[in-house]
Parts: C-alpha cells; sequence; structure tokens
C-alpha cells in the first residue's frame, strides 16, 4: 500500500502518534519521560510549535501538537525521535532504531476535536496501575491540567478556556470518558474531522499550493522574512566562532580544510548552528558547504566525544551571553 503523503501546513493542529521498533519499551522510568520531554520543550521552542498534551506510555506516544507559521512538523520530529533515540541507546547499551520508520500523524479539525483529543490522549493509560484516575500517571500531562505549575512548552489555557479555567471541571470530563467507548474517526489515514473539515483543508492546500494564490504570496513572504532572521542569527554565530579562533569568517563556509583550528570552527560552528536554528540536515550542508548529511554527523559526532571542544563551546558561549 502507497502511503499517503504528509500533511505539513502553518497554523495546524495534528494528532501525532510513534511506536517502538519490534515492541521495544521505549520508556522505562521517571528519568526516560523527563529526557524525552527535555528533549519536547527544546525542540518547541526552536521550532514553534505548540504542545497541547501528551501521552508517553512504555511501547509508544501521542502527542497533540500545533504548527505555527512554518510548518515544521517532519523536521520536529525528526529531531525529537533522533535527540531520545541516541540518549536511550546510550543509557541502556543498546543499537539501532529505536522507533518505527515513520510516525502517524493525523491534521486535526481544531474546532471539533480539540477537546475530545485531548481526553482521549489523557485516558490512553486505561491498563495502567490505576485507571480510574487517569491524573496520577506519571508520563502524561493530565496532571497539570489538574494542578498546575505547567512547564512552559505546555499550554493548556486553550483546553481549559472550554471549563473557563476549572481544573476540576475538566478533570471531571476526562473521568467521564471512561464510561464512554472513545474512538477519534480517521480519514483516509490523514484527517481527523467530518468530511467539511477534509474539504476545506484540501481547498486550502490547493490554493497554498497555487503559486500565484494570496495565500502562496503571504506564505512566500513570512518565508523570507523567517528566512533572513534565520541567516542573521546563522552571521552572529559565524562572526562569535571566528572571533574566537581568530579567523575570516568566510573561512569557516569553505568547502575544504578541516584540520587545525579552521576544523574546530566549522565543527563548532555547525553545532551552534544546528542547535539554535530549526534547519534540516540539507540546509545546514548548503549553507557550510558539506557533501552530504553523513559529514554533519561527523561533526556532530566530534563534538560529542572530543572535551576541548566542549570547552571551547563553553568559552564561546560564556563571551556572547
Amino acid at each position: 500500500m502507497v502511503r499517503p503523503k504528509r500533511i505539513n501546513i502553518p497554523y495546524s493542529l495534528y494528532h501525532v502518534l510513534s511506536r517502538s521498533n519490534s515492541g521495544d519499551v521505549v520508556f522505562r522510568n521517571r528519568a526516560d519521560h523527563g529526557k524525552f520531554l527535555f528533549y519536547l520543550s527544546k525542540y518547541c521552542k526552536l521550532l514553534s510549535i505548540r504542545t497541547h498534551a501528551w501521552c508517553l506510555m512504555g511501547t509508544h506516544f501521542h502527542l497533540l501538537l500545533e504548527s505555527a507559521s512554518s510548518p515544521s512538523l517532519s523536521e520536529f520530529m525528526r529531531r525529537l525521535l533522533t535527540a531520545y533515540t541516541i540518549y536511550y541507546n546510550r543509557r541502556y547499551n543498546r543499537h539501532g532504531h529505536l522507533f518505527q520508520g515513520r510516525f502517524k500523524s493525523y491534521v486535526v479539525d481544531k474546532k471539533s476535536y480539540l477537546l475530545s483529543l485531548s481526553r482521549y490522549i489523557h485516558l490512553n493509560p486505561l491498563d495502567a496501575r490505576e485507571p480510574k484516575e487517569p491524573e496520577k500517571y506519571e508520563g502524561s500531562s493530565m496532571r497539570y491540567y489538574l494542578n498546575g505549575g505547567e512547564p512552559p512548552f505546555l499550554d493548556t489555557s486553550e483546553i481549559l478556556s472550554f471549563f473557563k479555567g476549572n481544573r476540576k471541571k475538566y478533570a471531571k470530563f476526562v473521568r467521564e470518558g471512561l464510561d464512554e467507548n472513545l474512538k477519534i474517526e480517521i480519514v483516509n489515514q490523514r484527517y481527523i474531522g467530518d468530511e467539511a473539515f477534509v474539504a476545506r483543508l484540501r481547498k486550502r492546500l490547493k490554493y497554498f499550493n497555487e503559486s500565484g494564490s494570496r495565500a502562496a504570496k503571504a506564505s512566500r513572504k513570512t518565508e523570507e522574512y523567517i528566512r533572513e532572521s534565520e541567516e542573521k542569527i546563522a552571521k552572529k554565530i559565524l562572526s562569535h566562532v571566528a572571533k574566537f579562533f581568530d579567523i575570516a569568517t568566510e573561512n569557516i563556509l569553505r568547502k575544504k580544510g578541516f584540520r587545525g583550528d579552521l576544523g574546530r570552527a566549522r565543527t563548532l560552528a555547525l553545532f551552534l548552528l544546528h542547535e539554535n536554528l530549526p534547519w534540516s540536515y540539507p540546509e545546514l550542508a548548503v549553507y557550510l558547504g558539506l557533501k552530504n548529511k553523513s559529514a554533519i554527523d561527523y561533526h556532530l559526532r566530534k563534538m560529542k566525544e572530543h572535551e576541548d571542544l566542549k570547552k571551547i563551546l563553553r568559552q564561546i558561549q560564556k563571551k556572547n551571553r
């Protein structure tokens, strides 16, 4: 069966699901939950993604995410899954893929399904030790909805607004779902919504893809503005690195030169660009004149393995706070 093309569009709500490879347990304890949420927070901030809800189960997870002006869901998930897999493999001395090759994402009719999907996600651990008290499950965002103290990347305000901010009423709404047969209708493996929503979204996608349309022009203008802002950040990063090594900025962008100070400068520059910008591997490769993604992996691996580079990184960061 041909897999449907992923919908990646600005200002849209997504239900995202990913399962472990071969049924492996991917969240063993509280430390694993905390590390996954650390990366979730990091990439939400970097790629302008809002998180409305999450639930981390033993072999899979659910996320309720919303994109902003830049359609960055695919890059967001690539970074999130890669970072957590590296952490997990090191912690438990394993190798290879942790999650199945392709995460699932469904674009959601926010008006009709935001509230019900949050309940569906928060009731996912029905087989946990205390299925009648879903707010006690530590691997979900439910406890924050009930008790407050939300981390900055979790947006509870929109869902709680249905209950005028009353957390107890939301908890009651979720518990009421225990007695219902909760089932989310998925259309064409891509949409959560009725036929009218699907028709509107398809029309929006078509309009969005028409080069002369007002939506396409507005999107290009937004993308140009975002790109200009990102390139300013990139130039600033290169300037800091070049200044530390007392070399010309343009030398860091050369296609050759991986030894000595120039090689270290290129590695540090790539690491900082990767950490501070939402650029994909191909974008980073083009900007730094690298041949392919394996070269990027090489430099990022060097940063993790060489203490001298970590020391220089701390010095650069300290000087430019």
